[in-house]
C-alpha cells in the first residue's frame, strides 16, 4: 500500500470518527471553548481544546503548538466550526519520541485577564482513548500538556 493511499485511508477514517462525534464549540455566559482536531499520518487523532473563561466575542485568537513523533506529519486539521469571530491556528514540530506528543494554547483576548484551561486527548484511528492530560493558567501564555501512549494492536492504537 502507497503511503499516499495509507494517508487517504486514515484520513477517510478519521473523518468518520470526527463527524459522528458531535463537534464542541460551546459559549457560555463566561467561558467559550475552541476544540480543533488534528489527524496525523500514523493515524493518531489530537483533540485538542482550549477554555477560555471569557466570552467567545472577546476571544481574538488561540494558538497550537503540537509536538509530534519525528517522521510524523499533519494529514488533516479540523478547526472549530463555530468560531467566526476568533482565529485559531497551529503550530507543528515533529521532534518527540515514538507515542510521545506534547502540545500547548496560547489564547489572547480583547480584555487581556482571561484564565485558559488546555485539554489534550489522544485518541486511535478507532477512537480508542489512549491518554489525556490538561493544565490551566492565564492567557497569553502557553499552557503545556503532555501524553503518550505504549500499547499497540495491528498498528491501530
Amino acid at each position: 500500500m502507497t503511503l499516499h493511499r495509507r494517508n487517504r485511508i486514515l484520513l477517510l477514517f478519521a473523518l468518520i470518527f470526527v463527524f459522528a462525534v458531535p463537534a464542541v464549540a460551546q459559549a457560555r455566559i463566561v467561558a467559550c471553548r475552541s476544540d480543533p482536531v488534528v489527524i496525523l499520518s500514523n493515524g493518531t487523532i489530537l483533540d485538542l481544546s482550549a477554555e477560555v473563561s471569557t466570552l467567545l466575542l472577546n476571544v481574538e485568537q488561540v494558538h497550537y503548538e503540537l509536538h509530534v513523533p519525528v517522521g510524523v506529519t499533519a494529514i488533516a486539521w479540523i478547526h472549530t466550526p463555530a468560531w467566526l469571530t476568533s482565529q485559531e491556528t497551529f503550530t507543528i514540530i515533529a521532534d518527540q519520541q515514538p507515542n510521545t506528543y506534547a502540545a500547548s494554547s496560547r489564547a489572547i483576548t480583547k480584555d487581556g485577564d482571561a484564565t485558559v484551561t488546555t485539554h489534550f486527548l489522544l485518541l486511535s484511528l478507532l477512537g480508542v482513548k489512549l491518554d489525556y492530560d490538561a493544565a490551566s493558567g492565564p492567557e497569553n501564555v502557553p499552557i503545556w500538556v503532555r501524553v503518550a501512549h505504549t500499547k499497540t494492536f495491528l498498528g491501530l492504537f
